[in-house]
């Protein structure tokens, strides 16, 4: 069997009979970095086709199919297992999966992220689904390593009714558009704001910043180029004219004095 990672985080990686440590630690077995995960966060038991997850606290945010992992649960094939912000699929090694008759589990896009807009976390995007902790601690959906964030700082709830923030006790408090809050209804482009880093809420293939200070910077210069095209053609058009008209006297004072009219007229 083998763990396939849809987003992208690491290769897919082949699982053998034995323990098999998750976690962001170099002696970890499958090591997975800056994603919020602990030391050793998770432990596959592989034993042939039988395959169970394991933590060792319930801290440990670990689900399988939608469902948290307490101690320690089956795993089997085409379930989704969700470590942190890290989705995993289990898939056998064959290039198709068997037919079992269960429903499978489609990964959908999120309906809104959280995109960095400043500090260390410019221009990275953080999907937001269900419930997602913020916080300084290595346990949070979404770890701030910043000394101004507490350690679980705030967090943001997606249901049917949309988006909600909520500052969890925080020191140095939670903003949304420059506002201070303990509670609060989101909305797409509102600005959040968590000591110095903040973050705007977007919904998936919105430009981040990045991408609209390039659009600014062009739309600009495309300002300027029409300005100048404006602002030169009236005086190149008008030297033209100029030209134009002192050949045509010229030319014809010379035919005048060429052909003696210009005698006769002053004798």
């Amino acid at each position: 069997m083998k763990l396939h990672f849809p987003h992208g985080e690491i290769s897919d990686q082949t699982i053998s009979d034995g323990l098999i440590d998750i976690g962001s630690s170099d002696d970890a077995d499958i090591v997975i970095k800056d994603k919020g995960l602990a030391d050793v966060h998770a432990t596959l038991h592989v034993n042939g086709t039988e395959m169970h997850i394991s933590i060792n606290s319930e801290a440990r945010l670990v689900s399988v199919n939608g469902k948290l992992v307490k101690g320690q649960k089956e795993v089997r094939p085409g379930d989704l297992v969700i470590i942190s912000q890290v989705h995993m699929k289990v898939l056998e090694s064959q290039s198709e999966e068997k037919d079992d008759n269960r429903t499978r589990i489609r990964m959908a896009l999120p309906k809104f992220v959280l995109r960095g807009v400043s500090g260390a976390y410019f221009g990275k995007t953080f999907p937001l689904r269900g419930v997602t902790v913020m916080g300084r601690h290595s346990e949070c959906h979404i770890c701030l390593n910043s000394e101004g964030i507490s350690r679980k700082h705030a967090q943001i709830t997606v249901d049917s009714d949309g988006l909600t923030i909520k500052d969890l006790d925080s020191s140095n408090g939670t903003y949304v558009n420059g506002e201070k809050i303990e509670e609060l209804l989101l909305k797409v482009g509102d600005e959040v704001k968590l000591d110095d880093l903040r973050f705007l809420i977007q919904t998936p293939g919105m430009s981040g910043p990045e991408e609209k200070k390039q659009v600014e910077v062009d739309d600009e210069l495309k300002k300027e180029n029409v300005s100048h095209a404006i602002e030169d053609e009236p005086t190149g058009s008008s030297l033209l004219k100029w030209l134009l008209a002192l050949t045509i006297l010229g030319g014809a004072g010379f035919a005048v004095w060429k052909l003696g009219y210009l005698n006769g007229l002053l004798g």
